[in-house]
Parts: C-alpha cells; sequence; structure tokens
C-alpha cells in the first residue's frame, strides 16, 4: 500500500510506486493509467479529498477497470509525467 502523507498531497513518489505492476502508457501526448476497481481505494487515498472534492477526475469506466488520463492530475500536484514515465521516441 501506498505511503500517506499527512493532508493526502501526492508526490512523484507515491505516484511511481503505485503504477508498480500496472498498466499505463502514452497514448500520443497523454499518460493513461489503468487501474483495477480494487485498488481504488488505495487510488483515491493517495490522491486525497481536497483534489476530488473540487470536481473529481473524469475517467473511463471499463470491464474490469479504469482508465485515467494523468496529464491534468500531474500537473495538479507538480509531477512531471515523464518522471512517471518515459516516452519512446
Amino acid at each position: 500500500m501506498v505511503d500517506l502523507l499527512e493532508g493526502n498531497t501526492m508526490t512523484e513518489l507515491q505516484l511511481y510506486k503505485f503504477i508498480q505492476n500496472k498498466e499505463i502508457d502514452w497514448r500520443d501526448d497523454k499518460l493513461i493509467l489503468w487501474v483495477d476497481f480494487y485498488d481504488l481505494k488505495e487510488f483515491t487515498l493517495m490522491i486525497g479529498y481536497d483534489y476530488l472534492s473540487e470536481g473529481g477526475i473524469y475517467i473511463r469506466l471499463l470491464e474490469s477497470c479504469i482508465a485515467i488520463e494523468l496529464n491534468d492530475l500531474c500537473e495538479s500536484f507538480d509531477i512531471e509525467p515523464e518522471n512517471i514515465l518515459k516516452k519512446e521516441d
């Protein structure tokens, strides 16, 4: 489980640790993360109540998971998306 900081401010390291063993890929200029339903509680705790109460996150609901475009989320937490997953040339 991801270590949570007081105040639920997601860090680059927390996000990097969370994506380990999860499907993540660049689709054009968008970094997409697929989160299984059983990982949603950990993901939402990592993001924090304050961020989610300000309108939430747009997702794509799939059969066994959700797909999240991470670029805006990373920007909100001052995380460089390419530090999470390098783009391949």
